[in-house]
């Protein structure tokens, strides 16, 4: 009998990009706010524990959609009590992790603005293939629960 093996692959269907920089996530987000014409809300905070489980490590979580293109725009701070959310690229700030169809074009014209906002020190794409905590980046929204009611 040939052994199974399970297999947990995540939804790649989107592209990353690493900033550094010595903004505020809120003022980061009104600055993309701007550039893709967009409106990012705060998310419930991602929470974890770290290895040695004396307590919990929360990251800051932003979300847009655009209409136009269909994309939706993800912003993680990366980076909280000396520990990170991708500890593989540590040198980060924050990931904005872009759903959807982005085409070379248009993820070159986001970089460049980016990389325009003042207190952005560094700006890039990050290879998916480079991070081996990719799990980290799953995040579900709770959708508000119907209420059915009685008549």
């Amino acid at each position: 009998m040939a052994a199974q093996k399970i297999k947990n692959e995540f939804d790649t269907d989107y592209q990353l990009v690493g900033v550094a920089s010595t903004l505020k996530e809120y003022k980061l987000c009104h600055h993309l706010n701007t550039l893709l014409g967009c409106d990012f809300k705060k998310l419930d905070e991602l929470v974890f524990e770290p290895k040695d489980r004396s307590r919990t490590i929360t990251f800051s979580v932003f979300k847009a959609h655009d209409e136009e293109t269909n994309n939706d725009f993800v912003v993680f701070t990366n980076r909280n009590l000396g520990e990170f959310l991708l500890p593989e690229v540590n040198n980060f700030d924050y990931i904005i992790q872009v759903n959807g169809k982005y085409t070379k074009e248009q993820m070159k014209d986001l970089l460049g603005g980016i990389k325009n906002f003042s207190g952005v020190l560094m700006c890039a794409p990050i290879p998916l293939r480079k991070i081996k905590s990719r799990e980290r980046l799953v995040y579900e929204e709770e959708k508000p629960v119907q209420q059915r009611y009685k008549r």
